[in-house]
């Protein structure tokens, strides 16, 4: 399990992601735009001041219904706005090129997208097949230019983060997969980024929908959601993941939060974590994440490793079926 200095790490900051969870496209089934527009704007609402897209989700659909709030609100209103480049569908293929010349027009779509005139956080999606110091290079060429605020990376290991670092291009930010249950991330990238003052994000922070607390045993996905070909979401795997669910509803229910504030709670407890992107479909969803945030007791990490510990050793002997 991982280590944390509870409570003196948290960021009293919501963030949304959008794409993949808010405007379905290749990975979530279907969305209707009506409820993405919603989300957006009770999100806000609720105090979120930042939000997180990426032009493959939805092939720029979800840039693109970004950019339609933004130019409905005034200035003083308008989110921070990251988006990320080098990551595309091509006839249904995940393609992934960060050359010079690819960086460049990704952002070019990006502030066309948007309707932007510089880009808050542009982020190498994946890492790509192109010389990390090609892909750096560009990226330092937008920054100097005043077409993007800072650059950002995602997914990327501690030796990549470290090729980044030695081209001298300046690296602000790391996005990377961490929740309480897909943890790993706190002992290898969340330490490089507090040593070298990179900021950190965590995507997948609610497992993919689990940590809502919202499902059943009858709970079943669409053909086209993703989840429906993963193993923790079908199966023994699922119904234990559902019964670790439960354990930690009843941590939550003692405080009196739900199971989303006290797992994303947790997180935020986690050194070297700046903030943490929690998807949302509706209304209902984007007005909650303004309740998230606040960092967890010790009482209550304590006794969410312990849930967590149980549940790995569980699954560790009901395997991938």
């Amino acid at each position: 399990m991982m280590r944390r200095e509870v409570g003196t790490t948290g960021y009293r900051i919501s963030m949304i992601g959008f794409g993949t969870f808010a405007v379905g496209g290749w990975m979530w089934g279907d969305q209707d735009d009506a409820d993405s527009l919603a989300a957006i704007h009770a999100a806000l609402d609720a105090g979120v001041n930042w939000i997180d897209t990426a032009p493959i989700y939805g092939s720029g659909r979800a840039d693109r219904l970004v950019g339609r709030v933004l130019s409905e609100l005034p200035k003083d209103r308008r989110p921070l706005v990251f988006t990320k480049f080098a990551h595309r569908l091509v006839e249904g293929q995940r393609v992934t090129c960060a050359s010079h010349a690819q960086v460049i027009a990704d952002c070019e779509t990006g502030l066309r997208d948007l309707g932007v005139d510089a880009i808050d956080l542009f982020q190498l999606h994946w890492p790509a097949p192109e010389p990390i110091a090609e892909t750096a290079a560009a990226c330092g060429e937008l920054l100097r230019a005043g077409k993007i605020r800072a650059i950002g990376v995602c997914n990327l290991s501690v030796e990549q983060l470290d090729a980044w670092r030695a081209t001298g291009v300046p690296l602000h930010c790391l996005q990377t997969p961490y929740s309480i249950i897909r943890h790993q991330a706190a002992e290898s990238v969340l330490p490089w980024c507090a040593e070298h003052g990179v900021g950190a994000i965590a995507y997948s922070t609610l497992h993919r929908g689990l940590l809502f607390g919202k499902w059943d045993a009858d709970k079943t996905f669409q053909p086209t959601d993703h989840r429906s070909e993963r193993p923790d979401y079908r199966g023994k795997r699922f119904q234990r993941f559902l019964r670790a669910v439960d354990e930690l509803r009843v941590i939550a229910d003692e405080d009196e939060i739900t199971i989303a504030e006290l797992a994303i709670g947790v997180l935020v407890c986690t050194p070297g974590l700046t903030g943490c992107i929690v998807g949302a479909r509706n209304a209902e969803q984007g007005a909650a994440l303004g309740a998230l945030g606040m960092p967890a007791t010790a009482k209550q990490v304590e006794r969410v490793d312990a849930v967590i510990a149980a549940l790995e050793t569980d699954l560790a002997v009901i395997g991938e079926t």
